[in-house]
């Protein structure tokens, strides 16, 4: 679900055109995935989505914004089905959020994190904009955990995030995938036990 904050010079009360949006958001991701991303202009974008320049320009203030909110658009936020205890709810969670990056999400996040390394505007708009708030739910139910009393009082919340984010990243961006069920399944409890390892370091002792 896209994050859709507002750009500065549109008036206030003003409502937004969902379906321009939509068609453009739509647009740019078929490019993405198309074309190198160089080749992904305001100009190829607008060819594509049949919405002019000055159209597209009163939504988004940039290329590089565009090309943040197209790579978000294609992502569903992380839900969490409460569990016994709060590291279980989090595995659960993410577990079920990578089944989600697969085929053309999985090749989007692929090229936002390429994106990210070579321009700084985009890595800042994505984060600011849309990663950052993926992060909120998660870090709430830290905080319900050290609340409840499972982790220690003092522990970080954004370092525990980035440990566990980092842990499901190097799977999907690093290491080579295995498709076969034996494969995943030995990846899976990889990863399980070194969010466990993270989790051992923060729990209250």
């Amino acid at each position: 679900m896209p994050d859709t904050a507002a750009v500065a010079d549109r008036r206030p009360g003003r409502p937004r055109d969902t379906a321009l949006e939509s068609t453009v958001l739509s647009s740019t991701v078929e490019l993405l995935l198309e074309r190198d991303t160089r080749d992904v202009t305001i100009s190829a974008i607008t060819e594509r989505s049949g919405v002019s320049r000055a159209a597209l320009y009163r939504r988004w203030s940039s290329r590089e914004e565009l090309i943040a909110a197209a790579l978000d658009s294609v992502r569903s936020s992380i839900g969490f089905r409460r569990k016994d205890t709060t590291l279980e709810t989090i595995l659960a969670s993410y577990e079920e959020a990578a089944i989600d990056v697969d085929g053309r999400v999985g090749a989007l996040v692929k090229k936002r994190v390429a994106m990210g390394l070579e321009n700084d505007e985009l890595r800042a708009l994505s984060w600011n904009r849309h990663v950052s708030r993926r992060r909120e739910p998660i870090a709430a139910e830290i905080r319900r955990g050290i609340s409840a009393g499972e982790l220690a009082p003092d522990v970080d919340v954004e370092a525990m995030i980035d440990l566990i984010n980092g842990l499901y990243y190097y799977q999907f961006v690093v290491r080579p995938a295995g498709s076969d069920a034996a494969s995943i399944a030995e990846t899976r409890e990889r990863v399980r036990n070194a969010v466990k390892l993270v989790w051992d370091g923060a729990l209250r002792r």
